[in-house]
């Protein structure tokens, strides 16, 4: 009897020291494991991300997530630590109001991951063009009514996998109207459209935004991010194509900049009629375009 709670003990101690060793095997090859495997399995989907991206798929994930002494991410890490963002501070910057979003503002364009931006503008504007003695006068501009609007991209939820911009992703709105003739479409006295607005010059319409919108005009040497915020008088007047009666470039400037290109589009939309003394104009803002004019 002795003999077999010996050999039931000496059974009992092995085992033990058996389960033991496997289980510190089982550590050992834990502690050995990369930064990067501990990192994917809570975060497998992030890796499945960056594997679509053509800009971070090569990227381990310490590289942008420092790691605290406790071996786990201590920070979210911003955009700006390796990418230059300064140009989006600029006030002619297109998407100048991303800027203090920081990597919240970079991901919204350059991932795709969803964002819902909700916002009002003023329906219409309204304004006079006074002809005095030839001289033509911008006055009497208002906005009345109210829109408010809401834009969902309907994105994946992404927000690893980097990619390239498409400007109808957020703008969708102007390219409608530019379908329906509206925005910059801009026709001339003959009715053609004019050579610098006409859409078909260009081999696709984003590249045919970028025609006005160059974050790279020469005739504008600050340097900014993405796309300029420009509008139809600035352009002009810096490449000298059209001149206006009087001091039409200096009252267009009392209109905020937000609608100064709509007070010249919605004018030659009419049908570029000179102004004996007043003419009135009551303009929907886009992606609608239409003016009343008495």
């Amino acid at each position: 009897m002795n003999k077999n709670i010996y050999l039931i003990l000496i059974f009992v101690i092995i085992a033990t020291i058996f389960i033991q060793t496997f289980n510190f095997i089982g550590s050992e090859r834990s502690i050995l494991q990369t930064e990067q495997d501990k990192c994917i399995k809570c975060h497998e989907n992030v890796r499945t991300q960056l594997s679509k991206s053509n800009q971070h798929s090569s990227f381990p994930c310490e590289q942008c997530h420092s790691m605290s002494i406790r071996n786990h991410t201590n920070d979210r890490h911003e955009c700006e630590f390796c990418h230059e963002t300064s140009e989006l501070r600029d006030p002619s910057e297109a998407h100048y109001d991303f800027e203090p979003l920081n990597s919240e503002g970079c991901i919204a364009c350059h991932t795709n991951y969803n964002v819902i931006i909700n916002y009002s503008r003023p329906e219409f504007i309204s304004y006079q063009i006074i002809n005095d003695s030839g001289n033509w006068v911008i006055s009497n501009f208002t906005t009345t009514g109210m829109l408010n609007l809401s834009y969902n991209a309907l994105k994946s939820g992404e927000n690893h996998n980097i990619k390239n911009v498409s400007c109808k992703e957020c703008h969708s709105d102007i390219f409608e109207a530019v379908s329906v003739k509206g925005h910059a479409i801009v026709s001339g006295k003959d009715g053609t459209e004019m050579p610098y607005h006409n859409s078909s010059n260009s081999t696709s319409t984003e590249a045919w935004c970028l025609t006005c919108h160059n974050s790279k005009n020469i005739k504008f040497p600050d340097k900014l991010h993405s796309a300029r915020r420009i509008t139809c008088e600035e352009c002009h007047i810096a490449y000298n194509l059209s001149a206006h009666p009087g001091n039409f470039y200096t009252t267009i400037k009392t209109v905020p900049r937000l609608y100064r290109s709509l007070v010249c589009i919605s004018c030659k939309s009419v049908g570029w009629q000179i102004p004996k003394t007043t003419l009135k104009f009551k303009v929907h803002q886009e992606p609608y375009f239409d003016v009343t004019m008495w």
